[in-house]
């Protein structure tokens, strides 16, 4: 059995095979979205490419919300259906899956050189089946992972990023600044979040996340790494909020081109000293585990797992 799966963001499309369980890494192929007039055509150049013809099923990670086996993206003009995904593939089955749940089904397949390590102990003695996988880029969400009775991962879709910011983060903020245009989770913690911080702490334009983070590894811009500088420790403390609500004894799990950008810019100390702060209704903080996804084929590998659960 061949199975097609695919992580379909904003930007970019990446595609594979799943074959036994197994991913086939030579099989993998990134695509530029804007080359092209909808998915259906990128899975019909895949085809091309890899000289694949016939696949049993295929799962598709999407970067949006999934109503009734249809997804419509908010940044790109792009519709994609169950029902059209069968005819472009001729596979009776088709899975859609959010692109932050791959993640949560990817974690116990990840190579030790996908992940690096931020804060934490390296494995936890007392384990409850829970972790909870954490995005930060374009917008903001979590995928919470518990183990089911024999071993497969159960992940859930929520929308974190649209509820208020809490008032811990809220409180820190408007320390520093005026904290009125940051209401939201996503508001923040994204890549416009960001841009807005800068923005608030400069006094003039905003910049993308990526210019903030670039300004700051040369050495050109003070306050773009005092903004990161901030960041990291208003995420310690939203991090915070988050231990307590999902109890992920097995880990954190931060994923995303934002979490990247400020963890390889060298931010994990501030991010640390917020986080692991007292008092805290959890006594060991500093006992669980934080880590950074780095594999680019994550996604792919979590829709592995998801297909291989949907076959026993």
């Amino acid at each position: 059995m061949i199975t097609l799966v695919a992580d379909v963001g904003g930007t970019q499309s990446r595609l594979g095979l799943i074959q036994n369980g197994i991913l086939n890494k030579k099989s993998t192929r990134k695509f530029l979205n804007s080359n092209f007039e909808s998915f259906y055509k990128v899975i019909e150049q895949y085809f091309v490419d890899n000289e694949q013809k016939k696949i049993s099923s295929c799962v598709i990670a999407l970067a949006g919300p999934i109503v009734a086996g249809r997804v419509s993206f908010t940044n790109l003009d792009w519709e994609i259906t169950v029902s059209d995904l069968k005819k472009s593939t001729s596979c009776k089955k088709v899975t859609l899956i959010n692109d932050l749940t791959s993640l949560g089904y990817c974690l116990e397949k990840l190579p030790s050189h996908g992940i690096t390590h931020i804060t934490g102990p390296d494995t936890v003695s007392i384990h409850n089946g829970q972790y909870l996988v954490v995005g930060l880029g374009t917008g903001f969400n979590v995928c919470p992972v518990v183990s089911d009775g024999v071993g497969n991962p159960v992940c859930l879709q929520v929308e974190l990023g649209h509820s208020s910011l809490p008032n811990n983060v809220k409180n820190s903020l408007d320390s520093e600044i005026n904290a009125a245009g940051f209401n939201t989770v996503e508001d923040l913690f994204s890549g416009k979040g960001l841009g807005k911080l800068y923005q608030a702490m400069s006094g003039g334009e905003p910049k993308t996340g990526e210019a903030v983070a670039e300004e700051h590894l040369n050495g050109s811009n003070l306050i773009a790494t005092q903004t990161l500088e901030l960041f990291s420790k208003l995420l310690g403390l939203m991090t915070r909020e988050l231990a307590v609500q999902y109890l992920p004894v097995g880990g954190i799990y931060f994923a995303g081109s934002v979490s990247r950008g400020i963890f390889e810019a060298g931010m994990s100390a501030e991010f640390e000293k917020s986080f692991i702060k007292k008092p805290h209704f959890l006594k060991s903080l500093d006992e669980l585990p934080i880590n950074l996804i780095t594999d680019d084929a994550a996604g792919l590998l979590g829709c592995g797992v998801r297909s291989k659960i949907e076959t026993l």
